[in-house]
């Protein structure tokens, strides 16, 4: 798979290009599929996969007549489409004026597009906070801030800003496109979503249930062969009921701003070669498993394969000077972060939990006395510095029972990280000895070198990132104190000139625009580019530079991207959360352009 790569971005962003600068730079956003904010709007049961599973091959189910679309509430309160039924609702409830223009009383507000812009004014030439993906349904006031600019009304959002109802937002929660879109990102797990990468030929994108016949039609007369020979590798996926939405026969909407492709009888052609797609559920119709995008296409998973998440992660870093528990030096080692546990859990399954935390890197207890042969001096270059094993079957060790020597424990797992206390055999390319109490050959890890606020990046205890090219190590800073570290992918080039190249810029800059996920092109070799769907937990920092999780590989440590900074999905999760500026949990995206972003400092 390859790295992101320098695209143009779409004509929607174009517009606010001043804000987000997200044009002509590699790993520039192509498209923004929609998708709900939360996971905790699960579809009403319909059809249990049970049910489902039971059906002959291509047995077609008994599909209901097609109904209306649907039309807007007007009745219940939060679900109404005009300000005047939110002046009723407020009548026959106990709100005051003022309280109806706050959110919190029980209204709620939809988003219908693409990307449903927050503004921190009620007013379309005030600054954009960020934005909702389509589906989120969030907190509103009852009544509308103002109508300027916007004939439905402005309606005030929690936590904060204002939405205009219109083309991207909605009043009635029973919009097709809210019905649709069944389940958003899982903020929390390692990836906000499932993912699968096409086969050859990629997948036709349905938009409607197919009818056996219509699959039949559609895919061409050996569909039945390739069934029978898909059968035989079972799926990982979860399985849900049919969302109540498709089995009443009804045809998949898009949103507003999104590209509408020419529709044939139940599909809209087939995706592009080499495609990855965010999956928001999966289920079977008609003895076939199918997936719903994120972009609300219907693709049989037959034509796809789970993607495999790294399992990698990073160390959180204690404070080394904190106090520590006396028996804190039998701690466990850290989790093998690249086990053959990675090798047989599909992505798949890490998007359906939540996000184990990156590997704790809690400072221990030293073993007291030391063991004979260490050096009597603290090394301040290493006391707290993060670690990562680079060499297969690195040994390690830690002191006998009696303290007189030290004894084999076993192997460091390749990529581990460790926290180191400073302590060595044979200075720094010796035994080092690490928070853990294991001792770790110095010329087999790769060291993360500590930087003390260097251009006063850390005054106040501000939050800062630290990146560096040749080390492709990264770590997180809260004033002058290490909290988070993790390898990385930067640009393949290296320290070339990345005007010319595939090289990451170099650089002090503040990161300007967040997104859960996003979509980019992929242009590496032919046999290894793909269209990446929903690229998990995005930070722009320069342009169109990022930093961002990679679903695709599992290369961290090395240089291989086309200019971003790829990180291990749950290393990206835990780092989106961290930064500044926060992404509100119904938001799917947040916009800072006064430079109050969290720092990131790349270098050599």
């Amino acid at each position: 798979m390859p790295s992101l790569a320098r695209t143009s971005a779409p004509a929607s962003l174009l517009a606010v290009a001043s804000i987000l600068a997200l044009v002509a730079a590699s790993c520039s956003p192509a498209q923004d599929p929609p998708g709900r904010a939360t996971d905790d709007r699960n579809p009403a049961p319909s059809t249990p996969p049970a049910a489902a599973a039971s059906l002959s091959p291509l047995a077609a189910p008994a599909v209901p007549a097609l109904p209306s679309p649907a039309q807007p509430a007007s009745a219940a309160p939060g679900s109404s489409s005009a300000g005047s039924a939110s002046l009723a609702s407020l009548a026959a409830s106990s709100a005051s004026p003022k309280e109806a223009t706050l959110p919190g009383q029980g209204a709620k507000i939809a988003s219908i597009a693409m990307r449903t812009w927050i503004y921190v004014a009620p007013d379309e030439r005030s600054t954009k906070l960020g934005y909702l993906r389509a589906g989120a349904v969030v907190d509103r006031a009852e009544l509308p801030a103002g109508t300027e600019g916007c004939a439905g009304g402005w309606y005030r959002i929690a936590p904060r800003g204002y939405v205009c109802v219109g083309k991207g937002a909605s009043l009635a929660l029973e919009h097709q496109v809210v019905a649709a879109a069944v389940r958003g990102p899982r903020r929390g797990a390692p990836v906000p979503y499932h993912y699968v990468m096409s086969g050859s030929p990629p997948p036709h994108l349905y938009f409607r249930l197919p009818t056996p016949e219509d699959q039949r039609r559609v895919e061409g007369s050996t569909l039945n062969v390739h069934l029978a020979r898909a059968a035989i590798a079972p799926s990982s996926l979860p399985l849900d009921p049919v969302p109540a939405f498709l089995l009443a026969g009804r045809d998949l909407p898009k949103p507003y701003g999104a590209e509408e492709k020419l529709h044939y009888s139940v599909h809209t052609g087939r995706a592009k070669e080499s495609s990855a797609f965010g999956l928001i559920t999966t289920f079977e119709w008609t003895n076939r498993r199918f997936g719903l995008t994120t972009e609300l296409d219907l693709i049989p998973l037959d034509r796809t394969r789970p993607a495999r998440l790294s399992a990698l992660r990073g160390i959180v870093i204690k404070d080394l000077d904190a106090e520590t528990p006396a028996n804190a030096s039998d701690a466990a080692p850290p989790v093998n972060p690249s086990s053959a546990a990675s090798a047989s859990a599909p992505a798949s399954a890490a998007g359906s939990a939540a996000a184990e935390p990156p590997t704790d890197g809690a400072p221990v207890s030293p073993p007291s006395p030391p063991p004979p042969g260490t050096d009597p001096r603290i090394d301040p270059a290493l006391k707290g510095a993060p670690a990562f094993v680079r060499v297969h079957g690195t040994s390690r060790h830690r002191p006998s029972a009696s303290g007189g020597s030290l004894v084999d424990a076993g192997v460091a797992p390749f990529r581990s990280g460790w926290v180191l206390t400073g302590r060595t055999r044979g200075g720094a390319k010796g035994l080092l000895e690490t928070t853990e109490g294991s001792w770790l050959a110095g010329d087999h890890l790769v060291i993360a070198e500590l930087r003390k606020d260097p251009q006063g990046f850390a005054r106040d205890g501000k939050k800062w990132i630290d990146i560096s090219i040749r080390r492709q190590i990264l770590v997180a800073y809260e004033g002058t104190r290490p909290v988070f570290a993790a390898l990385i992918s930067s640009g393949r080039s290296g320290m070339a000139d990345p005007e010319e190249t595939d090289a990451t810029v170099r650089g002090s800059f503040y990161i300007h625009a967040k997104h859960v996920s996003t979509t980019m092109d992929g242009d590496d070799e032919a046999s290894e580019a793909f269209d990446l769907r929903d690229v998990p937990y995005t930070q722009y920092f320069h342009e169109g530079y990022a930093l961002h999780g990679a679903y695709w590989h599992d290369e961290f440590g090395k240089a291989r991207s086309h200019g971003c900074i790829n990180l291990a999905p749950a290393d990206a999760a835990w780092l989106f959360e961290w930064t500044e500026p926060a992404v509100p949990p119904e938001w799917h995206g947040a916009v800072n352009i006064e430079g109050g972003g969290t720092l990131v400092y790349v270098h050599g």
